[in-house]
């Protein structure tokens, strides 16, 4: 199952050229608008339909009888809510904008790679209902670099859904609102005036703008550099209007952006340990321009087939229920949302499905293989060999593969990550050690486990290193799945769905799956296994395959998770009441992975300390219901059944023990690794 060819071009070639790009950058413009209407709809005419609108007035007289208030001072409150929430479009900014971000661009990437066919695809279907683009969230710069695309290829820049973080951000929430950003809260407090006057915003914009709508669909920033689970709250704003039947059609544009190095690599490394995230402000923009020293390699950027959504729901969806009331007072019914979530996850997968692979991707898993598993260290001709072989695995369940000569893609690749990795006096390939600075850390306000300086400082590459092996997880994560139950022993198909069921359902929130494509997912993996010798059917069933490298690679990519997963159940069941707060659980557990690592008969992979993924444990028991989660006003409490628990913890026993946490280390690689530190 190869990758379907692409080809990408880079926007920066043109704009390296030119003597200046000012010329560029103050053209004339004429933009592709999504949805084409009768009248130019200003940013001013939206805040002021919303306000006059009939759902708004009717909830205004509702609660000024309610709250004994002044309609007038109700309605002061709807203009600054809207005032704080609405996008502004100011094509001066967007110019001078433009024209920076190119010269930024220029100097820290080596390209903005773009797949042209793509856009003008998508281009051509827009103008007759709204379009959403659903990009993928890897870091800040994604919307930025959006918005940058859509200028440069002539499409109108989106009203981006953004948080408020930015907005407070003094100048950079002014930019940000002037170039199409509106702002939306995280939290309401059951504030039935905010909640209600966003989502009529939502509305307007879907039923009577003419620019895309942006949101990311996760959420939030993945720190984990991997899919998230959808969010479906701004989704379902959206499709309301076409529920409503006030669209004919919605098409949403999944979108993928493939960093070849992340900005934010050794901030999320730190924040996946537990150390808090520095609050956003106009001085740490500033102090991040220290980026502009340093090289960020090529960026990807690329568009899915557009989803209708009259399509994908087809005959799902039924128009009948909502004739009977003014359309001011209907709302979505519980039956069509309960459409949202396959939609919400077949945008994720095509995001998934366009993502590029670097070379450092590969390098980043060869390496890890080697530095846990070989007796000694690598040199570059034989990093060359294992990134080819790698690529040659990954195109065969389906990756595209950014790697042309082999050779000097690597050493492209450990140039521009040469604050991770670097080939040693020797010609070894290893990591770096001495680079990471404890000093700008906050140690004391470690969200969990107090961790000592030697365990950050011997984890943050590790952990730095693992954030380009999770892009290519989803590719993985099924054959590893297979390959680590039959290790264990041959089993029938029956006997073998039945325990992949098991893993899979406990790794969903890690690797972002939907139920009803399990069978079918399955099915595929199954088969990639054969073919790669991964597996072999012997009579009637199945076993481990002659390849055992390969085994030991990709089975390899979730020891740790599964690692962590059965230390979370471990701490669990050490719970004398059966109640825990979760502040309590991730302290615990990270507190036992330290212990452990420090083991000399231990080998744990650092990465298992990420709080990313204790969480995620907690939000699958909690799916299952073998934890019932509850909310006070200062935590969050778990109640335990141990029965359950103790059943999930004895079925990964198998995956940890001896295989994985009670092996020996191997000397050379300890011995390595201790000298480094």
């Amino acid at each position: 199952m190869s990758a379907a060819p692409r080809c990408y071009e880079d926007m920066l070639a043109s704009r390296r050229e030119e003597f200046s790009n000012f010329m560029w950058a103050s053209r004339h413009l004429k933009p592709q608008v999504a949805y084409q209407q009768e009248r130019r709809a200003l940013p001013q005419y939206h805040k002021d339909e919303v306000l006059k609108c009939p759902k708004i007035q009717e909830l205004l007289e509702t609660l000024s009888q309610q709250q004994n208030v002044a309609r007038e001072v109700l309605e002061a409150q709807v203009k600054s809510i809207l005032d704080e929430i609405g996008y502004n479009k100011k094509l001066k900014v967007i110019r001078w904008l433009g024209l920076a971000l190119v010269k930024i661009t220029k100097k820290i990437c080596s390209g903005i790679y773009i797949n042209r066919s793509a856009i003008v695809h998508v281009k051509a279907q827009m103008g007759d209902c709204p379009v959403i683009f659903v990009p993928s969230h890897r870091s800040y710069a994604d919307f930025i670099l959006m918005s940058l695309i859509c200028f440069s290829e002539d499409m109108a820049i989106p009203a981006i859904a953004a948080g408020m973080d930015f907005h407070g951000m003094w100048g950079m929430g002014t930019m940000l609102r002037d170039t199409g950003a509106f702002f939306m809260r995280r939290t309401y407090n059951n504030d039935s005036l905010y909640w209600t006057t966003f989502k009529q915003y939502v509305y307007q914009l879907v039923t009577k703008g003419d620019l895309p709508i942006e949101f990311f669909i996760e959420g939030t920033r993945s720190r984990s550099n991997k899919s998230l689970m959808p969010k479906y709250g701004l989704i379902l704003m959206i499709l309301k209007a076409f529920f409503l039947s006030q669209v004919p059609d919605i098409l949403f544009v999944p979108i993928n952006i493939s960093y070849e190095r992340i900005l934010e690599e050794k901030l999320f490394a730190f924040e996946l340990l537990g150390v808090p995230k520095p609050k956003e402000s106009t001085s740490g923009f500033f102090k991040s321009l220290s980026i502009m020293k340093e090289k960020y390699g090529a960026i990807y950027f690329d568009m899915a087939q557009p989803i209708s959504a009259k399509q994908f729901f087809g005959a799902k969806f039924n128009k009948s229920g909502h004739n009977l009331q003014p359309i001011h007072q209907q709302e979505i019914t519980e039956e069509e949302k309960k459409l949202i979530p396959e939609l919400a996850h077949e945008i994720v997968l095509q995001q998934q499905k366009h993502c590029v692979i670097t070379t450092f991707n590969l390098i980043a898993i060869v390496l890890h293989h080697n530095l846990f598993n070989e007796k000694s260290l690598m040199g570059v001709d034989d990093l060359c060999t294992q990134v080819l072989w790698l690529k040659k695995i990954l195109e065969a369940v389906g990756a595209f593969v950014q790697t042309d000569d082999v050779r000097n893609s690597v050493f492209e690749a450990l140039e521009v990550h040469k604050n991770i990795v670097r080939v040693d006096e020797s010609g070894k390939v290893t990591l770096v050690w001495n680079q990471i600075v404890l000093d700008k850390a906050n140690i004391g306000k470690l969200k969990a486990h107090n961790l000592s300086e030697t365990t950050l400082t011997t984890c943050v590459p590790f952990i730095m290193l693992q954030l380009y092996i999770n892009p290519v997880l989803h590719y993985l994560v099924d054959c590893a799945i297979l390959v680590a139950i039959l290790k264990q022993q041959a089993l029938t198909p029956d006997e073998l769905f039945g325990r992949y069921h098991f893993l899979r359902a406990l790794l969903s929130q890690e690797f972002v799956t939907f139920s009803t494509r399990e069978k079918m997912e399955f099915e595929v993996a199954l088969e990639n296994c054969l073919k790669l010798n991964l597996v072999a059917k012997n009579g009637d069933v199945y076993e481990t395959g002659s390849d055992k490298k390969s085994q030991d690679v990709v089975s390899g990519c979730i020891d740790g998770f599964i690692f962590t997963y059965f230390v979370v159940c471990s701490v669990l069941l050490q719970s004398v009441d059966g109640v825990i707060d979760e502040k309590t659980i991730l302290t615990r557990v990270q507190a036992e992975i330290e212990a452990r690592l420090n083991e000399d008969n231990a080998f744990i992979h650092p990465y298992s300390l990420s709080l990313d993924t204790i969480t995620n444990c907690l939000t699958t028991l909690s799916n299952e219901k073998i934890l019932v989660k509850t909310r006070s006003k200062n935590s969050i409490l778990y109640e335990i059944n141990p029965a359950g628990v103790l059943s999930v913890k004895s079925k990964l026993e198998e995956f940890v023990a001896p295989s994985h946490s009670l092996q020996t280390k191997l000397e050379s690689i300890q011995l390595h690794l201790k000298t480094k530190l």
